[in-house]
């Protein structure tokens, strides 16, 4: 009997978590199927999930997926991934599964989905599945226990303890206790977080600073959270409340999860609260907040539209003031620092965590990583939802408490961790990358297609344009050149590049005249070779040959 662990997305870096657990090799269970966001380095790209390659080789083996939490980090890959796996059920929390509802059934994509209550264990093939309650910054967190024949393994998912929850829900010590007293083989832990010392603060502390910046701000208010952080917009709209203001809500995405989490009893709101973005302009600016996407600075949301003065529904004036309560996810730093430069530019007073204490980690400090442990008491530790630097603290940390290197796996995407016999050990690893998904694309986009869009930001394109007659091979007018993203730096330079092609005709023609692809091949070796010579740089060369 054997246990495999595999992270194929999720571990060594930030986003898209997805970990297989196969026993047996016939049965595989799914914890959590995420996407990350993409930054500048991949143009054109919607997000980016785990490479399905591995995962659609064993996909008669999948009995279920369990899901954490409901941020799009855990659960936004579903839509993409389902459609090549087929109908496989999906379990989770009864917020977790509102949340994606709505996501698959845009994308016509019909599975079983079933509600699961913490404390309550339920069984799927061999596997007993215990989901334990956790904080995070969303509500209906779960972590789970899986006992196995192998032993028990624990995933966290994203957690930290906070005492004071804007929900009042709060971690289920005692059962973490009780599954530590019955025996945790190994534990698989958050560790974003593994490099700060100490405690995370409470999600009520942001209360306290917009409790303040409310009432310091003269105009309209607009805060821009994820979409999915259902306790930021409750602390939001609670202050609205507190302080006369409406609250209007920008973004298809935010407006949904709203939405599902009022008629689902997670969002509080009082009647009367909430109005449309028309009706923006029947209420003076001190009687308005908005709650908008963009936390990220994502080109198409509603605040970068905002920002670059191109939204329809509402202008930045004097006297606005703008909260970003979220934190730059790696990568988008630049996306996220030009957004606040336009909205400042426009006039608007901008706070983010650097000014003020607006945003609240979600993810478990050292001590909070620390007391896990102790609750726990696995016998073996694999950090994962977290980079390389993560785990690397992590590691130190659990030396700190006693455990010794044989008792510490680093798990990579694509890493195997078996289990036999009560004994963890890492196998040959399984493929593991990204897939790259753009909106209107029935599969991914490929990295050399990326490759071409940065070498076309960078360096530019040059197209040759040659016409010869079909027959004979002979060249019918001289060589055309059309640069775009870069300029000749003198007349003679398209001559010279005119007569590098002219020998390469020269030389291939008309012996060759029948293969094109064999003139356009050597077209670009030549041509890429003068650019880098004369121009000192690398445009993306395209040779266009034309018979006439």
């Amino acid at each position: 009997m054997a246990l495999d662990i595999i992270p194929l997305g999720g571990c060594g870096e930030i986003g898209k978590n997805l970990t297989l657990v196969r026993y047996q090799q016939d049965q595989t269970l799914i914890v959590d199927c995420g996407v990350s966001f993409p930054g500048e380095d991949l143009p054109g790209v919607d997000v980016v999930v785990p490479d399905p390659t591995y995962l659609l080789s064993i996909r008669d083996t999948v009995q279920g997926i369990l899901l954490t939490h409901g941020h799009e980090d855990h659960v936004g890959g579903l839509p993409y991934l389902l459609p090549m796996l087929g109908d496989i059920p999906i379990y989770g929390t009864p917020l977790t599964l509102a949340l994606i509802e709505d996501k698959l059934r845009e994308r016509g994509i019909k599975t079983p989905l079933y509600a699961i209550t913490p404390g309550e264990p339920f069984t799927i093939g061999d596997f007993t599945i215990e989901p334990i309650r956790v904080t995070h910054s969303i509500p209906d967190c779960v972590a789970y226990a899986l006992h196995t024949p192998e032993g028990t393994i624990v995933f966290t998912g994203d957690f930290k303890f906070d005492h004071t929850p804007v929900d009042g829900v709060r971690t289920d010590f005692n059962q973490l206790a009780r599954v530590g007293d019955r025996g945790v083989l190994l534990l698989l832990s958050d560790s974003t977080n593994a490099e700060r010392p100490g405690w995370g603060e409470s999600e009520s502390r942001v209360s306290d600073a917009f409790y303040t910046l409310f009432a310091q701000a003269p105009g309209r208010i607009l805060i821009t959270s994820f979409a999915s952080n259902i306790h930021r917009l409750q602390q939001a709209i609670e202050m609205a409340e507190i302080y006369g203001r409406k609250v209007a809500i920008l973004g298809r995405r935010m407006e949904q999860n709203v939405s599902i989490a009022i008629q689902r009893g997670y969002l509080r709101v009082n009647d009367g609260t909430l109005i449309s973005a028309r009706e923006l302009d029947n209420y003076p600016d001190e009687r308005i907040l908005v709650l908008t996407t963009g936390s990220q600075g994502e080109p198409l949301s509603a605040l970068s539209k905002i920002a670059a003065d191109e939204y329809p529904r509402l202008k930045i004036r004097k006297g606005d003031t703008v909260i970003i309560s979220a934190t730059p996810i790696p990568g988008n730093e630049s996306m996220v620092w030009r957004t606040v430069n336009r909205l400042i530019r426009l006039g608007a007073k901008v706070y983010h965590d650097g000014l003020a204490p607006v945003h609240v980690s979600g993810h478990a400090c050292q001590e909070e990583l620390k007391l896990m442990i102790s609750l726990l008491r696995p016998r073996y530790l694999a950090p994962v939802h977290g980079e390389a630097r993560h785990q690397a603290a992590y590691f130190e940390l659990a030396r700190a408490m006693g455990y010794s290197e044989d008792q510490l796996f680093l798990l990579e995407n694509g890493s195997v961790l078996r289990i036999e016999n009560g004994v963890p050990r890492l196998m040959e690893p399984v493929h593991a990358g990204r897939l790259l998904i753009e909106e209107g694309m029935t599969s991914g986009v490929p990295e050399s297609i990326i490759h071409d869009r940065r070498q076309l930001a960078r360096e530019g394109i040059l197209i040759a344009l040659v016409t010869v007659r079909a027959q004979t091979g002979e060249l019918v007018d001289a060589p055309q050149f059309i640069a775009r993203g870069f300029e000749w730096q003198n007349e003679a330079q398209p001559e010279l590049a005119r007569q590098a092609v002219q020998e390469v005709l020269n030389q291939m023609l008309p012996a060759e005249v029948s293969d094109w692809d064999n003139l356009r091949e050597e077209l670009v070796v030549v041509l890429r070779r003068f650019c880098k010579k004369h121009l000192s740089r690398r445009p993306l060369v395209i040779p266009i040959v034309m018979e006439v």
